[in-house]
């Protein structure tokens, strides 16, 4: 399946494609050749940023100890392709996987853009379940804002797009795009097709949301990954198959909706500071 939203181009749009698909855990060359696969897709399409699922490529939902085997060191020879076909394709590549550091790993994105060079990266900072606090260790920021093809762009990891203060502080940071590798699961697909929506529309960005399809372990996962706009209206949307989604996003659209609902200037922080209290 491959779902397109097509728009004129101008100046200020950035074309961006989501991969969903079944996970392949442990097998970290099938996934690199699956996001070649993907980048080369992509960039036919004109895209400028490819955004592929949660942990895609070493895989999410697996034994301690085969993670610990394929996470990625800061260095890896993986990341060193990744950025090979950024530049091979000219598209950034927004990518999820396990990450070593010292005695901790994490669940990590990084961006590498189409120069080959590491845009942004963040640790998931709210951790799922007992799934998520066996594997890994919750990181302790969220992302510096960055910038891809001119757009402010912030980052989240699933289960982090559920807290509202996370999107929010991206927003208030100047964030335009966010993008949310991701690993929902039965029977959450509410986040998909209603959280994620109105997350774009409370903070008037755009979000990218790339989930698995298919199982892993014990896990079904939901696909409905889906580009929406800063209205909360889809731009594209899968169902639970393999999908390649792209659609144009346009910086006026921020700016309309901004203009029609000032959310951002009407807030009150004073009335909120019991939110952000232990």
């Amino acid at each position: 399946m491959n779902t397109k939203e097509n728009q004129n181009h101008s100046s200020n749009d950035l074309r961006i494609a989501t991969l969903q698909h079944a996970p392949v855990p442990g097998n970290v060359d099938e996934s690199l050749k699956r996001i070649g696969d993907a980048a080369a897709r992509a960039s036919d399409d004109e895209c400028n940023v490819l955004l592929v699922p949660e942990c895609s490529v070493t895989g999410y939902n697996q034994p301690l100890e085969t993670m610990q085997q394929v996470a990625l060191n800061d260095g890896d020879k993986t990341h060193t392709s990744i950025a090979e076909l950024c530049v091979k394709h000219r598209i950034a590549i927004a990518y999820g996987f396990a990450e070593h550091e010292n005695a901790h790993h994490y669940n990590t994105v990084q961006v590498i853009n189409a120069d080959g060079e590491v845009a942004g990266k963040y640790r998931k900072t709210h951790l799922w379940g007992d799934l998520d606090r066996t594997l890994f260790t919750a990181g302790d920021a969220l992302t510096p804002i960055f910038d891809i093809n001119g757009w402010q762009t912030g980052l989240l990891i699933c289960y982090d797009v559920e807290f509202p203060e996370a999107a929010r502080a991206l927003a208030l940071a100047g964030a335009e795009l966010i993008l949310v590798p991701t690993g929902l699961m039965h029977p959450w697909r509410d986040v998909a097709e209603r959280v994620v929506p109105v997350r774009a529309y409370e903070n008037q960005v755009f979000i990218a949301y790339c989930n698995y399809c298919g199982e892993e372990a014990e896990l079904v996962y939901e696909g409905r990954s889906c580009i929406v706009g800063p209205d909360g209206h889809d731009l594209a949307r899968a169902d639970q198959a393999p999908a390649i989604l792209s659609a144009t996003l346009n910086h006026d659209a921020i700016t309309k909706n901004r203009e029609a609902l000032p959310y951002h200037n009407d807030r009150r922080p004073s009335l909120y500071q019991a939110v952000s209290k232990s």
